[in-house]
């Protein structure tokens, strides 16, 4: 619908866009509150009429031995119960004390208080208690059971009850106070930068590093063995590299991540341990090998970090067991910069696939008859399966990789598909058609590509392995972002420092930003700035937008109350007579609120009053000054009360340069 504006009451408090910092740290403080939360209580079980009243007659007390059994037996029965203790209550029936027992008691309860404390005595020497699992109380005779008419009744009455009692732990809803602290979290949105200071570690120092110029040695879980390929492989890399001045050949182990047990668990006693002396095993076998000084040998171990494959899988685990070989080497040309860069997590990141091993289960391949996919039963489900499982990854797809066999291609198929990675490239489509048909994938979740006869993934590391078979084999993949490993020698230290614009207009014009950040050039223009400024607006969801040729201007006032109320006090000479009677009446004052969306154009601005039907260009009853925060407040003179109701009118004027002005629309206001 049409905007409409409405006005909020005076009374009510609210939060300005721009505050002075000085008023908020001054306004804001912490607040104690109070809230409920359960915790442990003990509460005390009573169990009475587990053993027949103790009674007394003639003033001594009938405690049969029976009693003192079960007793026993109970306390024994409840050991595993908490603080267990017995409570005896002493008895009277109403008959009045003769006067030597009077002299000795008092009355029947002090009677009935000896009576229970003798009880108590006997039960905790028989039953051997400490002091603090017997206690005893006494009620006269208050409580009777049977009728004190009778001798029977009053015998009756004549008794000590005995009680167990016990604790046991309940919930208890109990008001915890906390501390609210009241904060304000200033940002100052893309005026800071983090850069990184990089020297180079002692040692270090121009060094470069080559990795990859032979592939990985494997291990087994309980032993590593350096075959001679091995060894004519690191032979050939250093010759390779005899140009270059102190090179080192560094050896890097790797282990999975499967518990460690038995010898192995007690000789090396975590990963990092084991994988360190497997690597120092193959650096010395290779020194033996090539007769290579100590110092062209290195070695070390990073655990079980960095794998390469599953950890859940025979065949992800070995993949982890390795020990990879660098070549170190002086470079006078590799020199690190004084000034700060961007830190390397943000120059040095990449986007590499990574192949998802499910746990549960290799994925099946798909094999053709008659150049049609054969696709098994559950296949579909399968796939969903594993896409479920990386559905917090980053662009999870599913892959269709297509293989043939090492055979020659017959004429009318040569025309066709052209070559071998041709004709499996072809099969993987058709294969991904038609399985994804029915599992109602987009196009952005899945890709197909064929390799021909070439049946490796890793080419650089396993070689050029062929198959025997035609096969499509599904692979369920996603991107994740690494970081480029060329920091290894190389302190880096962050600085975060309030950024400094550059001049816009100087001579290093060519920056590449994304939203503001930059990727080649830590130095920002102020347009940059402003571009970051935006877009982290944006993710915060806070919008400004001003438009001149769309906003009207908007100038109103509203006064609280409308209507002003007229009281009468009355004033008493000292003799009180009606004589000296006067009254003096008094208005409430009226709170003027205004509004307006160009106050930064107003210079002042007035509410000024009027009578009904006087001319707004006349001489106003009153003039009062707007405040800083657009409120103002005004007592009428009691004078202008001429009759039961009397009609006012107010407009607020607002004033910018040179003396012009805006003005409302007269507004009521009754007295």
């Amino acid at each position: 619908g049409e905007a409409v504006e409405r006005h909020l009451s005076i009374d009510t408090e609210y939060q300005r866009w721009a505050q002075h910092p000085e008023d908020v740290d001054t306004e804001l403080s912490d607040e104690i509150q109070t809230r409920e939360t359960l915790e442990d209580a003990l509460e005390t079980v009573k169990l009475a009429g587990l053993v027949p009243d103790i009674h007394f007659e003639t003033g001594v007390a009938q405690i049969p031995a029976t009693t003192v059994e079960s007793l026993g037996a109970i306390l024994a029965r409840m050991k595993d119960r908490i603080n267990v203790r017995l409570h005896l209550i002493g008895h009277a029936d109403n008959r009045p004390l003769s006067p030597r027992l009077q002299a000795i008691y008092g009355d029947n309860a002090g009677l009935s208080r000896e009576r229970a404390g003798q009880v108590a005595e006997h039960f905790q020497t028989e039953l051997a208690l400490p002091p603090e699992a017997i206690s005893f109380a006494w009620a006269g005779d208050t409580e009777p059971v049977a009728s004190n008419q009778t001798e029977e009744g009053r015998a009756l009455n004549r008794r000590v009850e005995v009680e167990v009692w016990y604790d046991e732990v309940v919930d208890k809803v109990a008001l915890e106070e906390f501390l609210v602290p009241h904060e304000i979290k200033r940002v100052k949105v893309c005026r800071m930068e983090t850069v990184c200071k990089l020297r180079y570690v002692d040692g270090h120092a121009k060094r470069a590093r080559v990795q990859n110029l032979i592939a990985p040695l494997r291990y087994d879980a309980d032993a590593i063995e350096v075959d001679a390929t091995f060894i004519v492989q690191v032979e050939r890399a250093l010759a390779n590299l005899n140009d270059k001045d102190n090179v080192v050949v560094k050896f890097v182990g790797y282990t999975d991540a499967a518990p460690l047990t038995g010898r192995t668990e007690r000789i090396y006693g975590d990963h990092l341990g084991l994988s360190k002396a497997r690597a120092r095993r193959v650096a010395l076998a290779v020194q033996d090998a090539l007769e290579l000084p100590t110092a062209a040998i290195a070695s070390d171990g990073e655990g079980s970090v960095r794998p390469l494959g599953s950890n859940q899988t025979v065949q992800g685990r070995a993949l982890n067991r390795r020990v990879e070989v660098e070549f170190w080497y002086d470079d006078p040309l590799q020199e690190l910069p004084d000034e700060p860069q961007l830190c390397p997590e943000s120059a040095g990141a990449q986007t590499v696939t990574k192949v998802y091993d499910p746990p549960w289960g290799a994925i099946a391949h798909i094999e053709f008859k008659d150049g049609e996919p054969i696709v098994p039963a559950g296949y579909e489900n399968t796939l969903s399966r594993a896409l479920a499982d990386v559905a917090g990854k980053g662009n999870p797809r599913l892959r269709f990789v297509g293989y043939t066999r090492n055979e020659r291609l017959n004429r009318r198929t040569a025309a066709v598909y052209g070559d071998d990675i041709g004709l499996s490239a072809s099969r993987a489509r058709r294969a991904m058609e038609a399985i994804t048909a029915d599992m109602e994938l987009e196009e952005r979740e899945r890709e197909f590509e064929g390799r021909g006869y070439v049946h490796a993934d890793d080419v650089v590391n396993a070689g050029f392995v062929q198959g025997d078979t035609s096969h499509v084999a599904v692979q369920v993949v996603y991107d994740e972002l690494a970081l480029l490993d060329e920091y290894e020698g190389v302190d880096i230290t962050r600085v975060t420092r309030e950024l400094r614009p550059e001049n816009p207009l100087g001579l290093n014009l060519m920056r590449i930003t994304v939203d503001g950040e930059p990727i080649d050039d830590p130095k920002r223009s102020s347009s940059d700035i402003q571009r970051c400024t935006d877009v982290a607006m944006q993710a915060a969801d806070i919008q400004f937008g001003f438009d001149n040729l769309r906003s009207a201007p908007r100038l109103s006032v509203a006064a609280t109350p409308s209507r002003i109320a007229l009281s009468e006090i009355m004033h008493y000479g000292a003799d009180l007579s009606p004589a000296n009677v006067y009254v003096d009446r008094q208005a409430a004052p009226v709170r003027f609120m205004m509004y307006t969306n160009y106050a930064h154009f107003i210079e002042r601005a007035e509410i000024r009053v009027f009578e009904t039907g006087q001319s707004l260009e006349a001489e106003p009853l009153a003039v009062v000054p707007v405040g800083e925060h657009g409120l103002a407040e005004w007592t009428p003179q009691a004078s202008w009360f001429r009759a039961p109701v009397f009609e006012l009118a107010y407009v607020l004027r607002a004033y910018g340069k040179g003396g012009n002005f805006d003005e409302t629309r007269p507004q009521p206001l009754w007295l």
